[in-house]
């Protein structure tokens, strides 16, 4: 049985997606916070329970009969690391879990400034087998619900991220959903591996811009605001204190150019070149000509 945590995430959504629509898919498990709302929106019989990371009491219905689990952390911070992460992880190896595969960042090495760190921390340390992700920049935060940057595309005509000019390995959470389904599959073959996953190509905003008024077919700019301005505009729209903090740690990781390098390794294991921003703006297009913000 394997376990999926984070149902309406960049990968979770189309890891859900890839497995919903196999014709003889593994038995799986969706750990949502809503059931209810996400069989509504993506209009299937979802096999989900509920679960909230803050109540204990779901965990067992989640982990019941759980053999692999693919984790994700949500709003990563230092306090939910202790009250989250660490307990659920040793609970579900104490449920029987024998393989996690975890979405971390790169840079999680540097140490337990990054809250990544001391979760991989956990997870090697607590007995069962492993496969951690290290993901960078994914595409698919240019249309995301939670961030508001496509409200600043389409009716603005902006990137509104404060980048400066850093350059991000641009990545397709479809690539990822691809490789944790092979690392799903065959996970033996991935046990105790850490990968490093980037897109094809390292763009400043400028560029993705650029690359977006080509797809879109409307002026887009990179505006290039400062990270004060870049939390005042979200903070009016309503995005919360702590959405605001962790965009803002990412992006000035980009702006020092953390983000900024290549691997080889989603080709490796996806066997094909990964999605290029070109590409993912194309797909993409309908997204954001209907506001369909997920």
């Amino acid at each position: 049985m394997i376990v999926l945590t984070g149902p309406t995430g960049n990968i979770g959504t189309e890891l859900l997606l890839r497995l919903s629509a196999e014709a003889d898919p593994p038995p799986y498990r969706i750990a949502a916070h809503s059931p209810e709302r996400l069989r509504a929106r993506l209009g299937r019989d979802l096999p989900a329970v509920a679960f909230d990371y803050d109540d204990r009491s779901t965990w067992p219905a989640v982990l019941d009969g759980a053999t692999s689990l693919f984790l994700l952390f949500p709003l990563p911070s230092p306090r939910t690391v202790r009250t989250r992460m660490e307990p659920f992880i040793d609970a579900a190896v104490a449920a029987g879990v024998r393989h996690i595969v975890y979405i971390s960042v790169p840079g999680a090495q540097a140490g337990p400034i990054v809250p990544h760190n001391r979760v991989e921390n956990r997870i090697r340390a607590g007995g069962a087998d492993f496969t951690i992700l290290r993901c960078g920049f994914f595409m698919q935060n240019l249309c995301r619900a939670v961030s508001t940057h496509g409200v600043d595309i389409v009716e603005r005509g902006e990137v509104f991220i404060p980048a400066g000019r850093g350059r991000t390995a641009f990545l397709d959470a479809r690539d990822v959903a691809e490789a944790v389904r092979t690392v799903l599959d065959d996970p033996a073959a991935h046990a105790g591996r850490t990968y490093t996953l980037t897109g094809p190509e390292s763009l400043d905003m400028d560029e993705a811009a650029s690359l977006l008024s080509t797809a879109l077919e409307r002026p887009v700019r990179y505006t290039r605001p400062s990270p004060p301005r870049f939390a005042a505009r979200l903070l009016r729209r309503g995005v919360s204190w702590d959405t605001v903090g962790f965009m803002a740690i990412v992006y000035t990781l980009t702006r020092w150019n953390r983000n900024a390098a290549l691997t080889a390794t989603l080709p490796e294991l996806l066997g094909r070149p990964a999605t290029t921003m070109a590409e993912w703006a194309r797909d993409y297009r309908a997204v954001f000509d209907e506001r369909a913000w997920t």
